[in-house]
């Protein structure tokens, strides 16, 4: 068996099938336009540089399964994450297919799994049972090579604070205006968690740096950039590991892990790591978050803290304490631990440098 061939084909299969299944589920939403309109706008809404999407891009296409489409939410999901855990899996797959990484017989079963149980889910009877053929077919070859295995999915969740709810107030989750989103709506994207992906297991990170290894931990680490950037780096790191099995990283196998993202080329500062498609000298944009979520409030970029402080300063100046309150609880959060305190007051006072924020009469005034 050709291994990339066999991912190409599997891969070219689900592309054929989720085109016309986004046109025909969205048919009422989008007034004619292709589906593709909907990225169009989603990438307005975040600030990101423009880009052309292509009906028939797997890229684009498992964008739509695994992120929130504005007002749409996740049209094609249940509460179960069926949908976007696989399109997680599928993500990561063709990120290593493009990037011509090798890969093994039980790569293949596992990809084509993937492509069968997502189809299946979607009710694509039709397409199921061809995707069911190519992974019958990949099994023969796991079996003659070293039998099969099978992986479970997971989700941390770790609530810093604990006790009382925090949740953003009303006024941040809308970016207040829809001129150039009228079909996802103002709405303003709140953080997601990255759902971790368990692609491998401990022996790929203790192979570090050959080169097969290389490959997976860095295409695992490509596609959390894309979804959660900017992203702190050592979140980055802790979400990779967990990918291949690693719940706590140690020093030496954290280092590791942070050089083999630094050799991806993503714009990084302050240890927070950028997509590409965001620039951060422009970008305006934050992502609110209860107390519920994952992202630690370190984890939260100064950037988007400060986004968020001239957001609130737009209707007028506001005292030091009520700004530093509000942005708190824009991100979830209440009690100022020292850590808190330190990030909070770190990234606000590193923006009155630049001059993007200023202070007059114990009040913050936006720059």
């Amino acid at each position: 068996m050709d291994n990339r061939a066999a991912i190409q084909k599997g891969l070219d299969h689900l592309a054929s099938r989720l085109n016309p299944f986004f046109a025909a589920a969205l048919a009422d939403e989008l007034g004619g336009l292709p589906w593709t309109a909907v990225l169009t706008e989603l990438d307005r809404a975040k600030g990101y540089t423009p880009r052309q999407h292509s009906t028939g891009d797997l890229q684009a296409q498992l964008r739509m399964l695994t992120e929130r489409l504005g007002k749409l939410g996740f049209p094609f999901d249940d509460p179960t994450r069926t949908v976007s855990v696989l399109g997680g899996e599928l993500r990561i797959v063709r990120n290593r297919w493009a990037h011509n990484d090798d890969f093994s017989s039980l790569d293949v079963w596992r990809a084509l799994d993937f492509v069968v149980r997502l189809l299946s889910h979607l009710g694509d009877h039709e397409g199921t049972a061809e995707a069911e053929a190519q992974r019958n077919d990949a099994l023969t070859h796991v079996v003659a090579d070293a039998g099969l295995t099978t992986t479970s999915f997971s989700e941390q969740v770790d609530d810093e604070e604990g006790g009382e709810y925090v949740e953003p107030d009303k006024s941040v989750l809308t970016r207040g205006e829809d001129t150039e989103t009228p079909t996802i709506g103002e709405q303003r994207f709140e953080f997601e968690s990255w759902v971790v992906v368990p692609v491998g297991d401990i022996a790929v990170l203790d192979a570090l740096p050959k080169k097969v290894a290389k490959e997976a931990v860095r295409a695992v680490a490509a596609e959390i950039v894309e979804y959660e950037g900017p992203i702190q780096i050592d979140r980055l790191a802790s979400l990779t590991a967990q990918s291949f099995g690693v719940q706590r990283l140690h020093a030496a196998r954290s280092k590791k892990l942070v050089y083999q993202i630094t050799q991806l080329g993503y714009q990084s500062e302050d240890k927070f790591v950028w997509p590409n498609h965001i620039d951060r000298t422009t970008w305006a944009e934050f992502r609110p978050n209860a107390s519920t979520s994952a992202r630690r409030f370190d984890e939260v970029s100064p950037v988007e803290i400060v986004n968020a402080a001239r957001f609130l300063l737009r209707e007028g100046p506001m005292d030091i304490d009520q700004l530093e309150t509000s942005v708190l609880q824009t991100f979830g959060r209440k009690r100022r631990t020292k850590m808190i305190k330190d990030h909070l007051q770190k990234s606000l006072k590193n923006a009155q440098s630049l001059g993007v924020l200023k202070t007059e009469n114990h009040q913050y005034i936006g720059g």
